[in-house]
């Protein structure tokens, strides 16, 4: 196991800056899951620490080696792809073996690792299988079971559920997150599905546009997002945000929540708005919604309406309720729940901005 820095690396495309001076300490093993957009540069950060891309700039270490210019098949990674990428003809056991026999491992180390790979992803039955005749979720377990009998340094997984329905999905983010739980092997993983993030990271590190905008655990990012990018990425609906004014129309902010000076908005999670006041503690935030949309989600329902100029509110009430399309409802919530942001987007101390 090793730990992984990454100080100031750039990597440009002709005139094009993909990534923007990044810089990143992974602790040894720890589980760190980089999540953004399409296009944001997550996928290209992880191929520069496995060495399939070049670096323009600054340095990458894993261990306290510097790995710059050190080959992929010498940075002692392992890697796991969406596609599987395992040999058709080949059996399960033997896609297993291909990698050691060809660092020639002695064929009674190679039988000791693939049984110990076999037994902890529990696919000791499918050793002499050929991949077409395995599932989507039991190539992938292969497929991890190939880095497995490695022993490597750290684990890279690009993208490795995508390509699995969403109920296979859920099963194997538990699988992945138990056995890195007792591996302790220092891993990287890269996802746009924030859900998959927040369940897997010790760490989240939320990347847009070739920069890192924050990095923490999930509950960190979600209770306090350091940016309005990250407050809407993070969370599952959105959280809503409000272009702060004076007298804006169809919400109300109590005189004595702090405002920063020169303009802000406010943020609001979906389940921070309520239908009533808690008893004794009345409301600071406060807006009148007309209901457009009714999401029923099970035990819950998310209702969607707009306020009086236009902007768009989501607030998550009972599932049974009666709420329809077209109704008028008064929502929200005290000022511990609100989150505000200034004009650059950075988020504001509500303490700190009277």
């Amino acid at each position: 196991m090793a730990e992984i820095t990454l100080n100031n690396v750039l990597k440009s495309y002709g005139t094009v800056e993909a990534i923007k001076g990044v810089s990143l300490d992974i602790k040894d093993g720890e589980f760190v899951v980089l999540v953004g957009p399409s296009g944001c540069g997550k996928s290209t950060l992880l191929r520069m620490i496995a060495g399939l891309e070049g670096i323009t700039g600054g340095d990458i270490l894993i261990g306290a080696r510097r790995v710059n210019d050190v080959e992929p098949a010498e940075r002692d990674i392992a890697m796991v792809f969406q596609n599987y990428a395992l040999y058709p003809h080949m059996t399960v056991r033997q896609n297993l073996a291909y990698g050691l026999k060809n660092r020639n491992t002695p064929p009674a180390e190679i039988d000791r690792r693939i049984a110990g790979a076999a037994r902890t992803l529990e696919i000791e039955q499918y050793l002499d299988r050929k991949p077409r005749q395995l599932s989507g979720g039991q190539r992938q377990r292969v497929a991890m079971g190939r880095a497995i009998v490695r022993e490597p340094a750290a684990f890279l997984f690009d993208e490795p559920l995508s390509n699995l329905d969403a109920k296979l999905r859920g099963q194997m983010r538990i699988e992945i997150k138990r056995l890195q739980r007792a591996l302790g092997t220092t891993s990287v993983y890269v996802t746009h599905d924030q859900m998959e993030a927040m369940t897997l990271a010790d760490r989240l590190v939320v990347v847009n546009a070739g920069r890192i905008e924050q990095v923490g655990t999930p509950l960190e990012l979600y209770e306090k997002p350091a940016t309005t990018f990250v407050a809407t990425f993070i969370g599952s609906p959105a959280m809503n945000l409000l272009p702060g004014a004076d007298a804006p129309a169809g919400w109300s902010l109590a005189a004595h929540v702090p405002r920063p000076q020169g303009g802000y908005t406010l943020g609001v999670r979906p389940e921070d708005l309520l239908t009533a006041p808690a008893e004794g503690k009345p409301f600071d935030f406060a807006a009148t919604v007309r209901v457009d949309g009714v999401e029923l989600v099970g035990a819950e329902s998310l209702l969607h309406g707009k306020l009086a100029d236009g902007t768009d509110l989501i607030f998550r009430v009972s599932g049974r309720t009666r709420i329809g399309i077209g109704d008028e409802v008064k929502v929200g919530a005290s000022a511990d729940a609100l989150h505000m942001f200034g004009m650059d987007g950075t988020r504001q101390d509500l303490a700190g901005v009277a």
